[in-house]
């Protein structure tokens, strides 16, 4: 597994992610159905492939470590 995002990296793909790809994001992290807010599998596997999400199951999604710290970078107050 590749190593944690650092802050400052993680901040610039937070600023790099599309609209839809920041929607996928808080799809995983809070275990919503992508297809429910009609964010398409092609997007979450993007997702994936950049190291952000992990598939869990058929259709379910989590944050990996260096997804998590780019969700911080987006919400910094939290």
């Amino acid at each position: 597994m590749a190593k944690s995002a650092k802050p400052n990296e993680a901040a610039m793909i937070a600023k790099s992610l599309t609209a839809r790809e920041k929607v996928a994001l808080f799809c995983a992290a809070s275990d919503i159905d992508h297809a429910a807010v009609r964010i398409l599998a092609s997007v979450m596997q993007s997702m994936e492939i950049r190291g952000l999400i992990l598939r869990e199951h058929a259709s379910r999604y989590a944050l990996t470590d260096d997804g998590r710290a780019v969700l911080r970078a987006l919400l910094p107050d939290l």
